[in-house]
């Protein structure tokens, strides 16, 4: 009888452990699990090729040819040879330095820099 009762703690003890240790450290239950993976923002230099203010949206095409596709809102900071994101669409064919970050959405504009025309 005393045998039966030690193997009983015993098993619930190991039980106990195991599933104690199945959730792992950074669970879905941990809010800051993901901060670690936040992306960081990324940074494209480019000529200005389109802008279409009914979609918020712009095109950079990179020195390497490759042409990406950005989304603006309100919180889009523009410097520069404009100052707003109004006046990205007379800035056609300017440089301009864009600070992104990907997100479900696509690229969202952080920051657009418009280099002066050369």
């Amino acid at each position: 009888m005393k045998l039966i009762r030690t193997l009983s703690w015993t098993m619930a003890l190991a039980a106990g452990l195991f599933v104690g240790s199945a959730a792992p450290i950074g669970s879905a239950q941990d809010p800051d699990r993901d901060r670690g993976k936040r992306e960081e923002p990324a940074s494209v230099t480019g000529e200005l090729t389109r802008v279409n203010p009914n979609s918020m949206t712009f095109s950079v095409k990179s020195a390497s040819g490759a042409e990406m596709l950005f989304k603006y809102d309100e919180r889009t900071i523009v410097t520069g040879a404009e100052t707003n994101v109004a006046g990205l669409a007379t800035s056609n064919g300017s440089t301009v330095t864009v600070t992104y970050r990907n997100d479900n959405a696509g690229n969202l504009a952080a920051k657009i820099e418009v280099h002066a025309k050369r």
